[in-house]
């Protein structure tokens, strides 16, 4: 998931089309999830509610346990535990219950690939190799990265199997859901068949149906860079999505601040994922050089502003916020950036929002939160994120 290409689905962003207008249900439409949120973490707006995706192939140490349950989402991602208990799913579950024993409200979900058959799951020992996706013209097997072998859903063999790794995980109470990952491949024209993403909408409204009552089901699916409805109709079945490969263009961009919104407004959780934007290739370089996790913190929150900007555009209830640098690998070694929670500008008092947000430009918005007013401008890459408490006397009295 950090480390995305073509074969993920983040495609050259279409031509501009004005600023689209997003819904996720037709005009009448019902909501087929009922509107209910009750599943959802506990909100407030107190501060910018902040989620984590992650994975150790070994042991959590105590102190990164404790910075897990000061979320309010944490996935835990593939190639979790595989390596101290044996399996993805054994790792995952030790992992999720000792988060759950600092914090019981975090909801923790369980990684399930839509598309990507990766290693070291439990589930393995029945996979059936001719499930795999292969080529029609050679039969040959699809290859992600020319490495990862591809799911079929068309095979309904298959199908149960993927659908009964959810279910066996979310029967355990330490699970608050599943999240399936790679939604954007099941109709990647490169790769699959031209009946390959109805097969897998197929398995996904199974899965939803099966689902045991009071689990979440959130996928990787909306995405400002995908034609059509940017993959919005995936929330049918799913509670949320998150939110990657949204930096491409002042455009993506733009469409991203209205989905956040609309998502939000219509009842879905959005989980935005980020990494620092604007910074240069010397201060990259820079950053790989440092051996001190604090002070590589201290310089990766100098460019939070103009991605925590987009993101406050357009939140409403439900949505979550993920700031990082580096791949998702809690390892000591490779000194990840992985925690939001550390960044004073997600921690700080923030408040209702005042109203939606405001158009001053075409590409430059403007919103006020109770605590902090944000002006964005989308073009130059810019942000400013100003606490109520610090503007100016005469300021505040307009405020």
């Amino acid at each position: 998931m950090a480390d995305i290409n073509e074969d993920d689905g983040i495609v050259p962003a279409p031509e501009p089309t004005n600023h689209r207008k997003f819904k996720i249900f037709k005009e009448g439409e019902t909501d087929p999830l009922g509107e209910n949120t009750i599943l959802f973490p506990e909100f407030s707006w107190d501060h910018v509610r902040p989620w984590v995706a992650i994975r150790h192939a070994f042991r959590y140490s105590n102190q990164q346990i404790m910075e897990l349950a000061k979320h309010d989402v944490v996935m835990l991602e593939k190639a979790n535990g595989h390596n101290a208990y044996g399996s993805v799913e054994a790792g995952t579950l030790e992992a999720a219950k000792r988060i759950k024993q600092v914090n019981p409200k975090v909801k923790i979900l369980f990684y399930l690939n839509a598309m990507c058959h990766y290693g070291s799951y439990a589930a393995n020992k029945t996979w059936n190799p001719d499930w795999a996706l292969r080529y029609t013209d050679t039969n040959e097997l699809v290859k992600w990265r020319n490495r990862i072998i591809s799911y079929d859903h068309r095979n309904l063999e298959f199908r149960e199997w993927w659908i009964k790794r959810a279910l066996d995980m979310a029967e355990h109470e330490e699970i608050d859901g599943v999240f399936i990952d790679g939604i954007a491949k099941v109709g990647h024209r490169k790769y699959v068949p031209p009946d390959h993403a109805k097969a897998y909408l197929e398995t996904a409204n199974e899965l939803r149906s099966r689902l045991q009552p009071g689990k979440l089901l959130i996928g990787n699916a909306v995405r400002a860079a995908q034609r059509g409805d940017c993959n919005l109709k995936h929330l049918r079945y799913l509670d949320g999505s998150y939110l990657e490969g949204w930096q491409q263009n002042k455009d993506t961009i733009r469409d991203t601040v209205e989905l956040i919104r609309v998502m939000g407004k219509q009842g879905r959780m959005v989980m935005l994922t980020t990494s620092p934007m604007g910074m240069d290739k010397r201060v990259q370089n820079r950053v790989r050089r440092m051996r001190n996790l604090a002070r590589r913190y201290d310089t990766v929150e100098d460019y939070i502003d103009f991605p925590l900007g987009v993101f406050l555009l357009g939140v409403e209830k439900w949505g979550y916020f993920t700031y990082h640098y580096g791949p998702p690998d809690a390892h000591p070694r490779r000194l990840a950036v992985l925690f939001p929670t550390k960044f004073k500008k997600v921690t700080n008092k923030l408040g209702k929002p005042m109203g939606d947000y405001v158009v001053e430009d075409e590409y430059i918005l403007s919103r006020e939160f109770e605590h902090l007013k944000i002006r964005v401008d989308i073009e130059k890459q810019h942000a400013v994120l100003t606490p109520k408490d610090e503007a100016p006397k005469e300021e505040r009295d307009e405020l």
